[in-house]
């Protein structure tokens, strides 16, 4: 009976690495996927914090390089009147 125990005794030993290895290879997908959704969060807060900083450029040029009648007319669009 020895030797028929001890072949069972590496069949499921083979048979417990064989699962250990298909856990691993599952929980490395599942990471890569989880970095690259992460990566492609990072990503889009990269595109909008450039797209304000654009903007934000833009308002500055824009303001700076106005004369006092050009800014009062800005102001006016932003700026509620009596009247309303």
């Amino acid at each position: 009976m020895g030797g028929w125990d001890q072949v069972m005794l590496g069949k499921l030993q083979l048979y417990g690495l064989i699962a250990l290895a298909f856990i691993a290879g599952v929980f490395g997908i599942y990471m890569g996927g989880v970095q690259r959704g992460i990566d492609r969060t990072k990503r889009k807060i990269d595109e909008k914090r450039l797209s304000h900083m654009k903007t934000a450029k833009e308002v500055d040029d824009e303001i700076t390089s106005a004369d006092d009648q050009r800014l009062a007319d800005i102001a006016s669009e932003w700026v509620r009147k009596d009247n309303e």
